[in-house]
């Protein structure tokens, strides 16, 4: 039975939505008030002093056991980090780099998919290999041309923060694997809106955070890790939160938890995972499959009437589109203003409008949008 996203579903859990045209959930995405509220609610009770560290963990682990729900896998494959960066950067620096290795990605990654291999490239003395891409598409072929026996890392957006374009996580896996490397994936753009299974993906790892399609707050930032690398990881930074017996305080030698949790550094912000439980309990309320499917809906939508207009736009076959639409109106950046002054929320990225509807997006925003662009 189709899941009912109805008009009150939307104002009563989303009711600034009413009071602009909102299409920018690939920067952020809106979160609902039952999140805000928890947070509200997580402040008041430090002031009074309310809450345990034992509730604490069991609220945590709540947390991850969501996260497994929605992405796949099991809860102690989960861990906290305070960014997609910082996942990124926890798994570059925690495993070997053989003389002579390379690493692999591509062209159209965002800062936090290539900044940390660059630097790992330059620290451990390994060679970086930036595949091109083909007009705004990662296509499997370009990584399969510099992907060799000497691969230690394939590492890749989901989807593509500027083009929108899906990547093939199981066919880039298979590449990789073939070799013994890993597979690294950054779901930041996928995670929320895409009904995806990172364990039957065949990913090794996974970083992303809560503030985009997961519609929480900044400063949540998650990490999956497959089982069978973790026995082949050793985490550059080590607490007292990434090891066995957490309630132990006094000095003893300590050993790594020999989960995802290892890689977990200091105390997160807890106020942030405190709002990212309500955003998950609110998207889990959803069948995954419905999630996506009106999601890629009102991006099909958009497609279709930037035709009608004329105005160019990224169109990769069906299996490769997202809910991120990259188009080419003229004068961009006054155009980005126009909207601004009108209340429309869009992004410009790498001289494109990017338009990014949600599930709670209408095709009354995308036609007030359109109406903007004539």
């Amino acid at each position: 039975m189709p899941y009912p996203i109805t008009k009150d579903f939307i104002e009563s859990n989303f009711p600034t939505l009413s009071t602009m045209t909102y299409l920018n959930n690939a920067s952020t995405g809106i979160p609902p008030v039952s999140a805000i509220n928890a947070m509200k609610q997580y402040l008041d009770d430090k002031i009074h002093a309310k809450g345990s560290f034992e509730e604490t963990l069991q609220n945590f682990k709540a947390v991850r056991e969501s996260l497994a729900e929605l992405l796949g896998g099991r809860e102690d494959q989960y861990a906290f980090v305070s960014s997609t960066s910082a996942g990124i950067n926890s798994f570059a620096h925690s495993i070997q780099y053989p003389e002579g290795s390379n690493i692999v990605i591509c062209d159209l990654e965002f800062p936090s998919n290539y900044i940390p291999w660059q630097n790992a490239s330059r620290l451990y003395g390994v060679e970086l290999r930036v595949a091109d891409s083909r007009n705004g598409e990662a296509p499997l072929e370009i990584f399969e041309e510099l992907v060799d026996e000497n691969t230690r890392v394939l590492s890749i957006s989901q989807t593509q923060f500027g083009s929108g374009f899906r990547a093939d996580l199981r066919g880039l896996a298979k590449i990789v694997h073939d070799v013994n490397g890993y597979l690294v994936a950054d779901i930041i753009q996928a995670a929320g809106w895409a009904d995806t299974d990172l364990s039957k993906e065949n990913v090794d790892f996974a970083s992303g955070q809560a503030a985009k399609w997961l519609i929480g707050p900044i400063g949540a930032g998650y990490i999956y890790v497959a089982d069978q690398i973790l026995d082949k990881v050793t985490p550059r930074f080590l607490s007292w939160w990434g090891v066995k017996d957490i309630m132990n305080f006094s000095y003893a030698d300590r050993e790594p938890l020999p989960d995802a949790k290892m890689f977990q550094v200091g105390s997160p912000a807890m106020i942030s995972y405190v709002g990212f439980m309500e955003s998950l309990k609110l998207l889990l309320d959803m069948p995954a499959a419905t999630r996506e499917r009106i999601t890629l809906e009102n991006a099909e939508y958009l497609r279709k009437r930037l035709a009608e207009e004329e105005i160019g736009f990224y169109d990769f076959p069906e299996k490769n589109r997202s809910p991120i639409v990259s188009c080419k109106p003229d004068d961009v950046e006054e155009l980005q203003k126009r909207l601004q002054n009108r209340n429309i929320h869009c992004s410009v990225r790498n001289g494109r409008l990017r338009i990014s509807p949600h599930f709670y997006n209408t095709h009354e925003d995308i036609d007030a949008l359109l109406d903007s662009l004539r």
